[in-house]
């Protein structure tokens, strides 16, 4: 094309080939209040209309069992003690075990020798100046019509499973909840513990923990016992929920996992262990003689006690006497003997193979089954539910040809 000439009109060869840019506009800002406002409308929509009513949940877990079953189960698991390691114990687990298969499920025994604690010897005095000595008892009354009188003598002795053998006779401290902070605070305040038996009581952290709390103190030896307060602030049994006057919390001091014999590994036939020596003298154990007593003889005990008033948070319920520190001149004079020894204890093992992951294992909630006192709802009432549920649960299974497959819709 040749070059534009003066005087000619050149306008087309001066349009541009592509169209200039429009005008920049101001940047538009959303508000995030509508967007907000949004999605809480759209979740409200799909938790109003979608998902299932909050009663859906509740409706189904109800209709999987029913009172009669979980009260026909919890009957035959508190009918008598079954402490662990006894025949009533073996019994227990073959009735759990029982259970189990009838509703198809692949269950089996499985025996494992461990160490156990009973009580040989047990024996709790208080004497102070001036005062007649009393002699506990140590014992949990019956009540007219019970229904357990007749088994009562089978339940062993209260005790504290574990403890340390020995005889202590000191003056009496008393240690709140035995935390360690309550042993810090009465070092603050210059109260020693040392050769001292401390006096705690239940409801802020394991039994075994108050122990071995005391031993670090320097305490010769522990009695916990559970105050009114927190345990009978009602009508107490059997006319209310709360325990009764000479009710008395028992149980293990180890804190451990499994047999105490063989820490952090299993407990099968021919492994490796250590002595029962070895185990009570490791730090799961705890090391001091410990008795549990009810808060009957527990408001007996503090009664006895002198020293300064403890503060507020350490003070028992209306109407009870003022607690105070110690020691003394209230003495405790405790003598306990255990029994440990090697003994053969069954699980009961029930599986439901998965349709998807089948070589995964959860395992299913649930409550230990050996019993130490009687009756005992506590321990019983997560085979109850578990045991009540299970027949809905073992219909919902398909069968297939290699065993039970459970399929979660």
């Amino acid at each position: 094309m040749p070059p534009p000439q003066d005087g000619v009109d050149d306008s087309a060869a001066r349009v541009p080939l592509l169209p200039p840019p429009a005008p920049r506009r101001a940047a538009v800002r959303l508000h995030p209040l509508p967007l907000l406002i949004a999605a809480t409308l759209a979740a409200s929509y799909r938790l109003l209309f979608l998902a299932p009513a909050p009663s859906y949940y509740q409706s189904l877990l109800l209709s999987l069992g029913s009172n009669d079953t979980a009260a026909a189960h919890l009957h035959a698991l508190t009918i008598r003690p079954h402490l662990a390691g006894t025949g009533a114990n073996a019994l227990a687990a073959a009735h759990v075990a029982a259970t189990l298969s009838s509703h198809s499920f692949r269950t089996r025994l499985t025996s494992y020798s461990v160490l156990l604690s009973y009580p040989a010897y047990r024996s709790l005095s208080l004497s102070a100046p001036d005062r007649d000595t009393v002699l506990f008892a140590l014992k949990q009354e019956t009540y007219a019509g019970d229904p357990y009188e007749a088994v009562s003598a089978e339940a062993v002795p209260t005790f504290l499973a574990y403890a340390a053998s020995g005889s202590v006779s000191a003056e009496a401290v008393y240690a709140n909840y035995g935390r360690a902070e309550d042993f810090a605070y009465l070092a603050a305040r210059g109260i020693d513990v040392t050769g001292k038996v401390a006096v705690a009581r239940y409801g802020e952290v394991f039994r075994g923990d108050i122990v071995r709390n005391a031993r670090d103190a320097g305490a010769a030896a522990a009695v916990i016992y559970s105050d009114a307060k927190d345990y009978a602030a009602g009508k107490t049994f059997p006319d209310g929920p709360w325990m009764p006057p000479t009710g008395v919390q028992v149980g293990s001091t180890f804190k451990g996992v499994g047999d105490p014999t063989t820490p952090m590994w299993a407990s099968s036939e021919g492994c490796e262990r250590l002595t029962i020596a070895e185990a009570m003298s490791s730090d799961d154990m705890p090391g001091i003689p410990a008795l549990p007593v009810s808060w009957k003889d527990g408001e007996t005990i503090l009664q006895l006690i002198g020293g300064d008033v403890a503060p507020e948070n350490w003070q028992g319920g209306d109407g009870a006497a003022a607690y105070r520190f110690g020691p003394g001149p209230a003495v405790l004079n405790l003598t306990y003997t255990g029994n440990e020894t090697m003994v053969t204890i069954q699980n009961v093992i029930s599986v439901i193979e998965g349709g998807e992951e089948p070589e995964r294992y959860d395992q299913n909630p649930q409550s230990p089954y050996p019993q130490y006192l009687l009756p005992n709802s506590n321990l019983g009432k997560g085979h109850c539910i578990i045991y009540s549920t299970n027949p809905s649960v073992g219909s919902s299974i398909q069968p297939e040809c290699d065993g039970w497959k459970f399929n979660l819709r």
